[in-house]
């Protein structure tokens, strides 16, 4: 028996906007882009003989998408990517967990199966912590001990962090599962830059690998690899210090091409394989003029160079041959068998490859249920249980396998019919029916609750109501006094009166009314801020104890307050905070959960109030 490295799952996600060839095209002939001499082109006789087969296609298509190599790239803003866009939009670190989501889910192992987290970037969402462990913190509790690794490095990033992650696996006999992710969002460095052929040469995607260890028969998987610098590209290409790209394509043509046969052959050599026994050709995909020729160096015919990538992504940086192979996979086209080779070579003189015989069998055929489970074991208090967001809290928690302790105020037939529904889940639910309004009954509550369980690992603060929308001046004293007491009073006396019970984290759910400050609502917002301010002030107290604090502010959700605004209220309001949809309530009730347990959330923005995180859900405010 042999132990084999294989790509079990594979993931990956690209920027949100598709960049065609012809709207670089219109940049050029505005004077935005500049280094395109059309006249050249049409003057040459290899564009005037392609042109008798293919009369629509012009020069710049020509010399792009025929002779360069690309037809279309994805970047995470609309072309041109200046810099005031990259404000509201997405960067390497989102590209890089959405990514290992779906590895994880193709390989059918969860995050705390995960022994190490190793991901490399040039383009990281900030200079410190290292990306890899921001993104581990997106998918495990904060128990969770298990090694990050993160690499600044392009090209060839994934190569030398899949060679170290085979070095983990066979130092460390506990661990099965390494994640190898590469991250890139290269029109970070387009800004200010005007030679076209980056423009149309750069991406922005991620890929993630899952490497597992597994025993077969015959040797399968990972079968060679290595990595090697050559100090002659060193100044070649690169990024500068104020995040501006620069090359020198002649040297870096020249140097890759040449590395990239050296190490090609020295691998095929390492893995006892003749050429003709290569069933396809994944390298790094930077273009015709280096590949073609490595591959009729190489003795493969291009019929066998996979160039998918290139043609519809662009140049990706380390994440190409990765990304190719996760193509590859959804496409079907990993057969059982087939024998691949990679190489790459790029930024830095880094160069290297490695060869891989796909498996002859999967290694997760059955699928796992541990995803709905995270919770299990855990008790949560949930306020405001059947109110909109308040359900839909109740119902994830219960996916993922936690009790429930539901207070609702007084619609006693929807209470038992979620509560009936929950418990086939197979979980515990225990029913509070106590008017917020009432401060005694609050009191009572709390006493029932401390007497009854000996912990509460989660608190959800989902309780509230909205009042009349109208103005301070309009609003009786007793309808303020009424929101208030429910927004606000009563859920700061029962988590003073709980505090010594609750073990995790007090989820508080504030409102983009607090910073909207859209007319109206005055009990609401006042309210609202009220317990934010509380929130804030409890935060060091709670902490103390070991229990943290989050504030999360959703923007405007297809259900409460939504009702009662028009129209012109809520455009308002949603241009205010810059709010691009309305929120599904599903989608926010999983979130404000995951925030309880995570330390961090796909899709929120977070600050700190003093020790308390706040999180801003669908909108952001300068």
């Amino acid at each position: 028996m042999y132990n084999s490295y294989i790509f079990s799952g594979l993931g990956h996600a690209v920027g949100e906007y598709q960049i065609s060839n012809d709207q670089v095209s219109q940049a050029v002939k505005q004077g935005y882009l500049e280094g395109f001499n059309e006249e050249r082109i049409m003057a040459s006789k290899n564009y005037q003989q392609f042109r008798l087969s293919h009369p629509d296609v012009t020069p710049f298509d020509y010399f792009v998408e025929y002779k360069m190599g690309f037809k279309t790239r994805n970047h995470v803003v609309p072309f041109p990517p200046r810099k005031e866009r990259k404000w509201d939009t997405e960067s390497s670190l989102e590209l890089g967990i959405k990514a290992i989501e779906t590895a994880l889910e193709d390989a059918n192992v969860h995050p705390d199966e995960i022994g190490a987290w190793i991901v490399s970037t040039v383009s990281p969402h900030e200079k410190a912590p290292g990306i890899a462990a921001t993104i581990k913190s997106y998918f495990t509790k904060y128990d969770n001990q298990s090694q990050v690794y993160t690499l600044a490095s392009g090209c060839s990033g994934f190569n030398v962090n899949l060679q170290r992650a085979i070095e983990l696996l066979e130092n460390n006999q506990n661990i099965n599962h390494v994640v190898v992710a590469h991250t890139e969002t290269m029109s970070s460095f387009l800004s200010g830059t005007t030679p076209f052929v980056p423009f149309v040469t750069f991406g922005d995607a991620a890929t993630a690998v899952i490497l597992s260890r597994t025993q077969t028969e015959n040797r399968e998987g990972l079968i060679a690899i290595s990595n090697y610098q050559d100090p002659k590209m060193i100044n070649a290409v690169g990024v500068s210090h104020d995040w501006k790209l620069y090359i020198d394509n002649s040297i870096v043509k020249d140097r890759a091409t040449l590395n990239i046969l050296r190490t090609g052959k020295e691998i095929l050599k390492q893995s006892n394989w003749n050429v003709d026994e290569v069933d396809m050709l994944v390298p790094h995909q930077t273009g015709d003029a280096i590949l073609k020729p490595i591959a009729t160096e190489l003795g493969i015919p291009l019929d066998k160079l996979y160039q998918e990538v290139q043609v519809k992504y662009g140049n990706v940086s380390g994440l190409g041959v990765p990304l190719g192979l996760s193509l590859l996979k959804k496409q079907g086209l990993l057969k059982p068998g087939i024998k691949i080779l990679s190489a790459t070579a790029g930024v830095g003189g880094e160069y290297g490859a490695f060869t891989y015989q796909v498996p002859t069998h999967e290694l997760n055929t059955e699928r796992k249920e541990f995803n709905y489970k995270d919770l299990k074991g855990t008790i949560s208090l949930v306020t405001g249980a059947t109110g909109g967001i308040g359900e839909y809290i109740c119902r994830y928690i219960a996916q993922k396998g936690g009790d429930i302790i539901m207070q609702y105020s007084s619609n006693d037939e929807k209470a038992n019919k979620l509560k009936k529904e929950l418990e086939l889940f197979d979980i515990n639910i225990y029913m509070h029916k106590v008017n917020f309004s009432n401060s005694n009954s609050v009191r009572e509550m709390a006493k029932e609750i401390i007497e009854k369980h000996n912990k509460i690992d989660y608190l959800f603060h989902s309780a509230g109501v909205s009042g009349s929308l109208s103005k301070a001046s309009e609003v009786s004293a007793e309808e303020f006094e009424k929101v208030v007491q429910i927004n606000q009073f009563s859920p700061i006396e029962l988590t003073k009166a709980l505090m010594l019970n609750i073990k995790e984290s007090i989820v508080y759910i504030g409102s983009v009314a607090e910073d909207a400050m859209f007319a109206g609502s005055s009990a609401y917002v006042s309210s609202k801020r009220g317990f934010h301010g509380f929130a804030a002030s409890f935060a060091g107290e709670a902490l103390s104890y070991g229990v943290r604090s989050i504030y999360y502010m959703p923007g405007l959700v297809n259900v409460g307050m939504m009702a009662q605004l028009d129209i012109k209220q809520i455009s308002a309001t949603m241009n205010i905070v810059n709010q691009k949809r309305i929120l599904k309530v599903e989608d926010v009730a999983k979130r404000i959960v995951k925030s309880a347990y995570l330390p961090k959330v796909l899709g929120l923005r977070n600050s700190y109030d003093g020790v308390m995180y706040v999180r801003r859900d669908g909108f952001k405010v300068k």
